[in-house]
């Protein structure tokens, strides 16, 4: 078995701005900080601005392990911004500039080498809002070997992620995590009454898993499923939700791909995801220990 796999997180690029700071994010960059704070290869494969935003992003990821070798620059478009509103609950509502550079991705040699070579293809459903984007992830969806997964995180955020976006990703995709909400609007979308099940059988789907918050997670595969019911966050200072989602979808990328089995995935997925939300920013330094009890590493 390999020690390390090659991650890739194909989408957003943005800076999160919440209402007394910004800090960087966009799922698929926060899913390749967290496949390479788990000892994988994280790549990040997006577009941002030739703009003093870009440069601040990506000196600051390459800082913390990412691989922004496959970055691209765009000479006209801004580097992408994220308005954040934070409930009662630290929970975060999203408001995005669709003008932004990551929205016009433009499919290229280096790309296609990357995508050739990875373990897992990470991606979300804002990548499918515009039509360049789909064209890329289509692209890259073929690209990857074939034993590869192409996990998706849903991320149903309206009005920027409309139904086409959301067939397309759903259409390029062999895995999926998304949220119970998440999960009923779909399966209303798709005119059935589970949606894993159906994605299983139907659409031959890998695994599917359905976080709920404190509450744990599902996850499902064609042979059979696993819950568990969430841990408590320890708390001693700032933090919000963002970012535990993509937590999660790292962690399960770095079980899966080594086939550690349900339980064990599941297990890492949520202690990781709770890790991340007892923190502040999507992207927080987590100490040596916690990360091995995470990999399971001694």
């Amino acid at each position: 078995m390999q020690s390390t796999y090659t991650i890739v997180g194909l989408g957003e690029l943005l800076w999160d701005e919440f209402p007394d700071n910004r800090r960087l994010g966009g799922a698929p960059a926060n899913v390749a900080y967290h496949a390479s704070v788990l000892g994988d290869h994280g790549v990040l494969a997006t577009r941002v601005g030739s703009d003093a935003a870009g440069d601040e992003a990506l000196n600051l990821l390459a800082s913390r392990g990412v691989d922004v070798g496959h970055v691209q620059r765009d000479p006209l478009r801004p580097t992408g911004v994220a308005r954040i509103r934070l409930d009662a609950d630290g929970e975060p509502a999203f408001s995005f500039d669709m003008q932004a550079a990551w929205t016009a991705p433009t499919w290229s040699d280096g790309w296609c080498d990357l995508l050739r070579r990875a373990d897992v293809l990470c991606f979300g459903t804002l990548i499918c809002s515009g039509a360049a984007g789909r064209a890329v992830l289509q692209q890259a969806a073929q690209t990857v070997p074939p034993g590869a997964f192409r996990l998706l995180d849903l991320n149903l955020r309206p009005p920027y992620t409309p139904d086409a976006a959301v067939e397309a990703s759903l259409s390029c995709a062999n895995a999926l995590k998304l949220s119970e909400e998440e999960a009923r609007l779909l399966a209303r979308k798709l005119g059935v009454d589970d949606v894993a099940p159906h994605l299983i059988r139907q659409r031959g789907f890998r695994l599917v898993a359905v976080t709920r918050g404190a509450r744990g997670s599902v996850m499902y595969t064609a042979t059979g499923r696993h819950e568990h019911p969430g841990l408590p966050l320890m708390v001693d200072g700032p933090h919000d939700a963002v970012g535990a989602g993509d937590a999660f979808t790292a962690a399960l990328a770095h079980h899966l791909v080594r086939d550690h089995g349900l339980p064990r995935t599941s297990a890492a997925a949520n202690r990781y995801a709770a890790l991340v939300a007892a923190r502040a920013g999507a992207m927080p330094e987590i100490p040596q220990a916690l990360r091995n009890e995470v990999t399971g590493e001694p």
